[in-house]
């Protein structure tokens, strides 16, 4: 949050990344700026910390290279040398319970397009699959406001709780219960309509992309 204290000085509550990028681009514009944090470091979830020894990124460890803005700003930064490309290969997802797998290769948040699919089949197991392909063939009805409910609706329980919670905890730090469709996806509810199925809309949202 910004606000102004005089005619060009301004006060940014927040130092986390979204503050300091406005204080920098005020500061930029010739105003005094004076960030106020409550923690004892910049830069807000985006943080290191250690877990059995192993440094590990907390928040946000990657960035979408899709319009190039972040990639803009960390070379304005002189930070163009320090970016890593992540090692070709599957994402890996750790599930609720058993071993670590490979994410499956055509969802989307962890919603698959294929429940089917052997790398879904593996995480949620066999009856559920079978179940989140029933459910996805009912008729439409009223679009859920959450993901979380969109889900359950659709696919089930299991494939909530065992493969897309996971997913978008870690994406958008919240369960899937809490973060509204049009959060998730602006354009998940009208390729829902148009495909009729949770899983059409998420194969035409992947081939849109």
């Amino acid at each position: 949050m910004a606000e102004s204290t005089a005619a060009g000085r301004f006060s940014v509550v927040g130092g986390g990344v979204a503050g300091l990028v406005v204080a920098r681009r005020l500061a930029a514009s010739g105003a005094a700026v004076t960030v106020f944090e409550a923690s004892d470091r910049l830069g807000g979830t985006v943080a290191r910390h250690d877990v059995g020894g192993i440094a590990l990124d907390a928040g946000a460890e990657s960035f979408a290279v899709r319009g190039g803005v972040v990639a803009a700003l960390l070379a304005e930064l002189g930070l163009a040398d320090d970016i890593v490309a992540p090692a070709p290969g599957p994402a890996w997802l750790q599930p609720v319970i058993g071993d670590a797998v490979p994410l499956p290769a055509t969802a989307l948040l962890g919603i698959p397009s294929d429940p089917l699919a052997d790398d879904v089949v593996r995480v949620i197991g066999r009856p559920a699959a079978e179940q989140a392909v029933e459910l996805d063939a009912r008729p439409l009805g009223a679009m859920p406001s959450t993901l979380g409910a969109l889900v359950r609706e659709r696919y089930g329980d299991e494939m909530l709780d065992l493969l897309v919670a996971p997913v978008v905890h870690g994406v958008h730090s919240q369960h899937p219960d809490d973060l509204p469709v049009a959060r998730a996806h602006p354009g998940l509810a009208d390729a829902l309509a148009s495909a009729g199925s949770l899983g059409g809309a998420v194969a035409q949202l992947r081939a849109a992309a």
